[in-house]
């Protein structure tokens, strides 16, 4: 039974550690590679999944459990590899490449997908929903964000815009905001490739390590790569990475230009032309766009059926143990989502 594999699996009882096996092959639509995970039993559904950006892509272990784990559910999962949110630097182009992976979908499958996003996906899976309306079974978006301004605000300083609420934020994201405000922020071109360069090598070091956080470790790493730096942006890769303060003025400063707020990561345009059901689940406790942008984004979804689910079981990159106080509930809305992912 699907909803047991999945309960199984995704819930807060579950080893991150362990994944179950499936059988995995590689395709390449346009010199994008395309990961596709096989069911034993083909008895569900095809899953698009809309990556968040992510140098490693599905190979991310944490994502690649969650795509072993709907397979093993019985669904096929296709998980494209996006090479803007592979390069952490998302533009215009990374919707026209999503385009290009759901044009190939017959390869796979003649079914209509249920397109699962993950944090910034929510933008590729909006776009194409908007676009395209008959592609899509549903939508299922997890942590997606309703303001791109907003969520790198959120980002640097953990206040949430619209509230009073100050909330834990993952402070080894803060160079990855830097890198999408180049543009905005005065350094030397000559020397910008150096600059994404080193701030990659450090996320390579730190992402999906929580462990990092612990003491200041994010920041020991920082401090080791500073060195292979150029002198002239060396003091910008260290506000980057948060070893010497300054990054709000200059991401502030960045923020307030209009093209930032209405550029092509804005997700304003295509929400209110998404029709069909859309499922917005979202971790309380994310630390890379709060829970509100759930809340958000459903009041923006006017022609869509739209469920939401806040949860405090999962957060951005997974299960969690952090809510058990409110176990009864919390447990009613993971079989909720669990419904949907069956």
């Amino acid at each position: 039974m699907a909803i047991a594999t999945l309960a199984r699996w995704l819930g807060p009882w579950a080893d991150s550690t362990k994944a179950p096996a499936v059988d995995t092959r590689d395709d390449e639509v346009d010199g994008m590679r395309v990961k596709l995970y096989q069911p034993r039993r083909a008895s569900g559904r095809a899953f698009l999944i809309a990556p968040g950006l992510h140098y490693a892509g599905a190979d991310d272990p944490r994502l690649d459990r969650f795509c072993r784990i709907l397979a093993a559910a019985g669904h096929l999962v296709i998980a494209p590899f996006i090479p803007d949110y592979l390069a952490l630097i998302p533009t215009g182009r990374a919707i026209a490449d999503f385009g290009r992976i759901a044009d190939a979908l017959p390869r796979w499958t003649d079914r209509k997908p249920v397109i699962f996003s993950i944090s910034f996906g929510s933008l590729l899976a909006f776009a194409l929903a908007a676009e395209r309306p008959d592609v899509a079974e549903r939508l299922v978006i997890f942590g997606g964000y309703a303001d791109f301004r907003d969520t790198l605000r959120f980002c640097i300083t953990g206040e949430v815009t619209g509230s009073a609420r100050t909330a834990a934020r993952d402070p080894m994201n803060q160079p990855v905001v830097l890198m999408n405000l180049l543009d905005q922020i005065d350094h030397d071109p000559a020397l910008r490739g150096a600059l994404e360069a080193g701030w990659r090598a450090y996320v390579e070091r730190v992402w999906g390590r929580p462990h990092m956080k612990l003491e200041g470790r994010y920041l020991a790493v920082g401090e080791e790569l500073a060195p292979t730096i150029p002198d002239p942006v060396r003091e910008l890769y260290r506000i980057g990475i948060g070893i010497v303060p300054g990054a709000w003025p200059l991401v502030d400063d960045a923020l307030g230009r209009a093209t930032v707020r209405t550029g092509p990561l804005d997700p304003t345009p295509y929400l209110a032309r998404v029709r069909g059901r859309v499922d917005l689940v979202h971790g309380t406790d994310d630390d890379v766009i709060p829970f509100e942008h759930a809340h958000q984004l459903a009041a923006a979804l006017v022609n869509a059926d739209v469920g939401v689910h806040i949860t405090g079981l999962y957060n951005h990159t997974g299960a969690a143990m952090s809510r058990l106080t409110a176990l009864p509930r919390e447990l009613a809305t993971m079989v909720r989502v669990l419904r949907v992912l069956s």
